[in-house]
């Protein structure tokens, strides 16, 4: 049909060839009964066996296509067949493909994009939600029609969920947006598409591609490998939040994923919200509907609303002036009678240093210590007296947070910080969302645990897997709408994927800080006491770029942390000697000790050495 001078199909008067692809060719047409052009698609030999699978001999893609109804994708008017094999008819597009738009412009800034990323997730959503997949998406098949409006296009191998065909049989698809089970013969699902769609969204903003290689065995190992490299984000702006959002669709576990493009859309919503971006897609202000069906399920349980209406109370009232309000604070902090006592005690111990005269009041402890110090203390102490329960492994996690932000706030004092007690609270919380979920969502953390067991997932994917978002997306959004400042809610979202980088500012280094204590003081839980000190050197060559700490230094880095522990457990209700997170730590620090004496025993006496 190269030649389509006086050439139909159908009814359907062919004007001029439009292009050809792996499926089959397509041209522009027009509809005489109607009069308006059409674009028709003649299936290949290969193609339409793939859709031939209905039985009336109805090409599954037509089937498929008529089901969707969205300004998003593009319609489907007509099927039938020719002498040159099964056809499809849609409606003409003027337009380029995505890909013809990037290679034209370049690439977008995250804040141009978000339209464009708003309203394809919002059409493969459409499609998952009526058990259909795509399974080729690339920006080859996403037009951008004359007012600029993206166009998902091409169901060619779009089939129901429920009768997916193994991709053993077939590994069709455009290859560089392909998911590693297109390789592995797993199962093709939603989260295929989900991945083609984190590569596309990589390639838009940063004009590379996200799987790179020569030939085709490069790219598949990369694929199958889950080996992305974000650092071509970190160079735009809202760069490290939209690597996070994307590796979310990247994770080369399908469980890690988002489930379908539902959840990418939602996980998108966070971002926005998160990066003041939210009214570039919207402007009805929604939230993120999994993170406010998780606030609401905690909301049900008696003491959520009290530590909420707490913790927002004091963060509200101090988060503009932190001068001011000294009074407020007093009488929000007095409500608690337990959280009172717990400050007062604080207060009173070496935790501040010595002073002349016991301080027996709240508002003498705000003239001692000032607003912002009484403001994190009071934080922490809510925070912790708040989540208790029968559960020992959330006691070890909520003990090894106070540890981890024991050491947060020394490294902080260490570099001479002016936030040194924000430092404590950063990492006391960085592993806020964990917590919570321990607390609140008993069998849903066993099922995340399960994941990581079965199928070598991180905590990240696997809780994305059974919540829809990461244990830090759950701990950000609940920091947020309990008023935290920045810094702490920056370092519970964490580090984004990929190599460390320098820190830009001061809430980097903090959240750097966190992020390090949290994994030093998990050496204990994940490591056998002779990996600890290979793994201990690991996080440190990891953390170089924000920091240097010498391993010796490290080591006397949680001894100290211990020690004062130890020394404030009583007022955090922390039991050490039962504590099964404590043990192992006293078992390491105290073989560490027996090891230095050895090495003393046998050593000519030294000049004394820094203490911390």
């Amino acid at each position: 049909m190269a030649d389509t001078t006086n050439q139909t199909i159908g009814r359907y008067e062919l004007i001029r060839s439009v292009g050809r692809g792996s499926q089959g060719s397509v041209y522009l047409a027009r509809d005489p009964t109607l009069d308006r052009f059409v674009a028709i698609k003649v299936l290949t030999e290969t193609s339409a066996g793939l859709n031939t699978m209905t039985e009336d001999g109805t090409p599954l893609e037509a089937r498929i296509s008529s089901k969707l109804k969205h300004p998003n994708i593009i319609p489907i008017f007509d099927a039938g067949e020719c002498s040159a094999g099964p056809y499809l008819v849609f409606e003409y597009v003027e337009g380029k493909s995505l890909a013809q738009v990037l290679k034209n412009r370049g690439a977008m800034s995250v804040e141009q994009a978000v339209p464009l990323i708003t309203a394809i997730l919002n059409a493969v959503a459409t499609a998952h939600a009526a058990e259909i997949l795509h399974l080729d998406l690339s920006p080859r098949n996403i037009l951008i029609d004359a007012d600029n409006v993206p166009r998902v296009m091409d169901f060619g191998l779009a089939q129901y969920v429920s009768i997916a065909r193994e991709p053993k049989e077939f590994a069709a698809g455009t290859l560089r947006y392909m998911s590693p089970e297109h390789f592995l013969g797993n199962s093709l699902g939603p989260g295929t598409d989900v991945f083609a769609l984190g590569s596309t969204f990589y390639e838009v903003v940063t004009g590379q591609r996200a799987m790179r290689g020569r030939v085709r065995e490069q790219i598949q190992f990369m694929i199958i490998s889950g080996g992305v490299d974000f650092e071509p984000l970190r160079e735009i702006p809202h760069g490290d939040a939209y690597a996070r959002f994307l590796s979310g669709s990247l994770e080369k576990r399908v469980e890690g994923r988002y489930a379908d493009c539902s959840v990418m859309g939602e996980a998108f919503e966070l971002f926005l919200n998160d990066t003041g971006l939210a009214d570039k897609a919207r402007a009805d202000g929604s939230n993120h509907s999994t993170i406010d069906f998780l606030l609401r399920r905690m909301q049900r349980t008696g003491d959520f609303p009290t530590i909420s209406r707490t913790l927002s109370d004091i963060n509200r009232l101090t988060g503009d002036d932190r001068s001011a309000n000294a009074d407020k604070l007093s009488n929000v902090i007095l409500r608690d009678f337990a959280l009172t006592g717990k400050l007062l005690k604080l207060v009173n111990s070496a935790f501040y240093g010595t002073r002349a005269s016991e301080i027996t009041s709240v508002s003498q402890a705000v003239v001692f210590l000032g607003v912002e110090k009484v403001r994190m203390t009071a934080n922490s102490l809510t925070f912790f007296g708040h989540m208790k329960g029968d559960s020992a492994v959330l006691k070890d996690s909520m003990t090894k947070s106070f540890l981890s932000g024991l050491i947060s706030r020394h490294l902080a004092q260490r570099e001479k910080l002016p936030e040194a007690e924000e430092a404590f609270i950063c990492g006391m919380c960085q592993n806020l969302g964990e917590n919570l979920v321990m607390y609140y969502f008993t069998e849903e953390f066993e099922d995340i645990n399960e994941l990581q067991r079965t199928k070598d997932l991180d905590k990240p994917a696997a809780a994305r897997g059974v919540l829809g978002v990461s244990y830090s997306d759950l701990g950000a959004a609940v920091a947020k709408a309990w008023n935290l400042p920045h810094p702490i809610i920056e370092s519970i979202r964490g580090v984004p994927p990929g190599p460390l980088a320098p820190p830009e500012c001061e809430t980097d280094r903090l959240r750097d800080f966190a992020v390090f204590a949290n994994e030093l003081c998990d050496l204990f839980q994940r490591c056998e006491p002779d990996e600890i000190q290979g793994a201990m050197h690991q996080l440190l060559t990891r953390f170089e770029p924000s920091f240097s700490l010498e391993q010796e230094y490290c080591e006397k880095l949680i001894s100290a942390g211990f020690e004062k522990l130890k020394q404030y457990a009583p007022i955090f209700e922390i039991d050490v000697l039962s504590s099964s997170y404590c043990q192992p730590v006293q078992s390491w620090l105290d073989a560490q000790l027996e090891t230095q004496v050895h090495d003393e025993d046998k050593a000519e006496p030294v000049a004394g050495r820094r203490a911390i």
